[in-house]
């Protein structure tokens, strides 16, 4: 009998951290911005000074990069680094297709598409 009583006080005590963590989780996703992203071109040196951009492709005269075809921004999962992201720009150069993001502490990152996981407009 008196592991039945010890189950069952386990599960509801797993039960509550589950809901704790999913619902505390939620509250912790930070709005998407209004500005400080790039869409419909590819960026510029003066683009990453400025804020809008977290990286260029072209340099001195050299092309830049083509957006890619997904919203800016939208939350993401970074693989590479196991950090949910905001995805600030998409572009496609030299044949990659390469994503700026920003962790929710404000680290910039940059890595390849199939690196990231596109999750979307919804806060979680």
């Amino acid at each position: 009998m008196a592991k039945v009583i010890e189950f069952k006080a386990i599960r509801a005590l797993a039960i509550a951290l589950s809901a704790a963590l999913l619902f505390g989780g939620a509250a912790k996703w930070p709005a998407l911005p209004s500005s400080g992203y790039l869409t419909g071109r590819g960026a510029a040196p003066e683009d990453v000074d400025n804020g809008t951009a977290v990286f260029a492709t072209g340099q001195d005269g050299e092309a830049y990069g083509k957006p890619l075809g997904i919203e800016i921004p939208q939350y993401g999962y970074f693989r590479q680094e196991n950090k949910y992201v905001i995805i600030l720009q998409a572009e496609k150069y030299d044949g990659k297709s390469i994503i700026g993001a920003e962790t929710f502490d404000g680290e910039k990152v940059v890595g390849l598409l199939d690196e990231f996981d596109l999750l979307g407009v919804q806060a979680k």
